[in-house]
């Protein structure tokens, strides 16, 4: 299995864009990674190797390879033909074969010592994701978009479970413990000042691949990535809103929910793309105009199995 992984490797990298001297490296491992994971996930589906704990590590870890491949100039097709063919090889194995035991017994031992893991970090292009599986944290993934004149969080919401401070017993042994099945609401946090008045909605748009079927990376010929023409794009509006006073601070915060729709929308977008949040005024302001938010997908998709492993 190892001669067939580089050989793959070799067979992506002759397609990759030149980088810098320093990037090689960096881009080798992903390549690895993501055969090998993608290997295993095909092995495990035949022959179910794996626990669903075990699954869930394992497709964050093949997604996050897969979104550092895509930004380094990787097209979809030259991962999608490398997965096909890496799947190929492992359905032509036999359960049980030395080569698929033996590497997942590699996965079970590095995931025994990864599920202890409370945070980490997803980078993208230009934002990154910060996912956190404590019980004490409120968001389980968030995205910090803000700019030196208007701060706002966007993210997956942790699932209430009560007091984290009384936690059972179990919570210390998250082998042991299920997949957090409870749905994370999808929110948008606006931080206010003493003399913001309330915004009056917002309005998550995300492509429509009924409009738009490719991945939109940006205006045409232009260098810097960017979100969809609105025209392509579908409208989420909020399931519910509240506003949030920190109770130590008096901070106020303007919260916006989405549907689960909307985060499946979002996981099923690229990770080089864009999404835009319009935050309509009050009325009582004046204003007419919109603040657009831009929010990078990124590896929104692998932070979101990581952070459905049991709380810590």
């Amino acid at each position: 299995m190892n001669h067939l992984l580089f050989s793959l490797g070799m067979s992506l990298a002759l397609s990759a864009p030149a980088f810098a001297d320093t990037a090689p490296r960096v881009f080798r491992d992903a390549e690895q990674a993501f055969l090998e994971r993608t290997s295993l996930q095909a092995a495990d589906e035949k022959c179910g190797y794996f626990t669903d704990l075990e699954r869930a590590a394992l497709t964050s870890g093949q997604l996050q390879a897969r979104g550092t491949l895509l930004r380094a100039g990787f097209t979809p097709e030259d991962l999608n033909l490398a997965a096909e063919e890496v799947a190929r090889y492992a359905n032509t194995r036999e359960c049980g074969n030395a080569d698929f035991m033996q590497a997942a017994g590699y996965l079970r031992d590095a995931f025994s010592a990864f599920v202890g893991t409370m945070v980490m970090n997803f980078p993208g292009r230009d934002a990154d994701w910060n996912a956190s599986r404590s019980r004490w944290d409120t968001w389980r993934i968030v995205q910090d978009g803000s700019t030196p004149d208007y701060l706002f969080q966007f993210g997956l919401l942790a699932p209430p479970i009560g007091d984290p401070d009384d936690f059972p017993a179990s919570f210390s042994r998250p082998l042991d413990n299920p997949l957090i099945e409870e749905p994370f609401d999808l929110a948008v946090d606006l931080f206010l000042t003493e003399q913001d008045v309330e915004p009056s909605t917002a309005r998550l748009l995300i492509r429509n691949p009924d409009r738009a079927s490719e991945p939109w990376l940006g205006a045409v010929f232009a260098d810097e990535p960017g979100p969809p023409p609105r025209a392509v794009t579908r409208s989420y509006w909020p399931a519910s809103r509240e506003v949030i006073v920190d109770e130590d601070t008096e901070e106020r915060r303007m919260r916006f929910t989405f549907s689960d729709e909307a985060t499946e929308a979002l996981m099923s977008l690229d990770p080089r793309e864009r999404v835009e949040i319009l935050i309509q005024p009050n009325p009582r302001t004046g204003e007419t105009e919109p603040r657009v938010l831009t929010v990078e997908v990124g590896d929104f998709t692998a932070a979101y199995y990581f952070s459905r492993l049991p709380a810590l």
